[in-house]
């Protein structure tokens, strides 16, 4: 019984200690739907512990709180047509990223760019709650799919996990 009582003390005070120095890693998955059937899945990262109430991110290099951002587009019969990693480990590559979220509601808002933007690549762009198209860069881009509509659901509102740091 002592050993019982000592390994679950050690294991809470390894938890406590990841708590107070490490990151505390949110991963939220997200996805969009069109009207035509054409969908938008990804998921997002960052840390909890030094995240705003709400943050947003905008074009490439260092971002101030996503850690990863990946989206990727689906036809309307399910297929993968595209995929992107907008940010990665810290660093956006993507200069029209741009990205809102309430980290206390879980709710994406306001202005969005996601995904790729040279010339053939896929990306949704728009304003949460009021209209999001699916576009194909062409010399002029080209809607796939839209949704006056829309809105971004979260699928798993909260996904944590600890990276000692």
């Amino acid at each position: 019984m002592k050993k019982m009582i000592l390994t679950l003390l050690l294991a809470w005070l390894l938890v406590a200690n990841m708590n107070s120095q490490g990151v505390l890693a949110v991963t939220i998955d997200f996805q969009w739907l069109g009207n035509q059937g054409y969908t938008a899945k990804g998921s997002f990262s960052y840390d909890a512990k030094t995240a705003p109430t709400i943050f947003s991110e905008k074009g490439s290099g260092k971002m101030r709180v996503l850690e990863n951002f990946q989206v990727s587009f689906y036809d309307n019969s399910g297929q993968e047509i595209a995929k992107y990693d907008n940010v990665s480990e810290g660093i956006s590559s993507a200069n029209y990223f741009q990205f809102n979220f309430n980290t206390k509601t879980g709710q994406v808002f306001g202005s969005i760019d996601l995904g790729g933007e040279g010339m053939g690549e896929i990306y949704l762009q728009g304003v949460v709650n009021d209209n999001l198209a699916l576009l194909r860069v062409e010399s002029v881009d080209l809607v796939m799919d839209e949704d006056d509509s829309p809105e971004i659901i979260i699928i798993n509102p909260l996904s944590i996990g600890y990276i000692s740091g």
